[in-house]
């Protein structure tokens, strides 16, 4: 079965999952997806859903949506390390959200000033259920 469609989640140039800066992304082991080369500083949501996961460093946010669809976002890369410094969620856990609505605001000067490409990742967390899904520009 199909995932359904899946919006861009921020402004930018998407790369394949593959192209991303780093093994646990572009391995595939936490789900296919893409990366987006952020040409701007908000997260917006990629469909309807329920979030049901804030990191603690707020870089990092999970969203359930139709036909069971996990969805992960995650900004940048390794800035975790960055213990919320630079991010600001606009979101909490159980929250219901609507495609295109506001979720996060991140400080790109911040994300390349601590060393960290700052590629928006975005994983279907459980894809292995489907046979495809669809990215939309929508």
């Amino acid at each position: 079965s199909s995932a359904g469609e899946i919006a861009q989640p921020v402004k930018g140039k998407v790369i394949p999952y593959t192209e991303i800066n780093d093994p646990t992304f572009n391995s595939g082991v936490m789900g296919k997806g893409v990366g987006v080369e952020p040409e701007d500083d908000v997260v917006y949501a990629p469909m309807d859903g329920e979030i049901s996961s804030v990191a603690e460093s707020r870089h990092a946010i999970g969203i359930d949506g139709a036909n069971d669809m996990e969805l992960l976002i995650h900004v940048g890369v390794d800035t975790v390390e960055m213990n919320g410094d630079g991010f600001t969620p606009f979101v909490k856990e159980g929250d219901k959200v609507t495609r295109g609505q506001k979720l996060l605001k991140f400080d790109r000067d911040k994300i390349r000033a601590a060393g960290h490409p700052e590629t928006v990742v975005m994983l279907l967390t459980n894809s292995d259920d489907y046979d495809d899904f669809e990215l939309t520009n929508k």
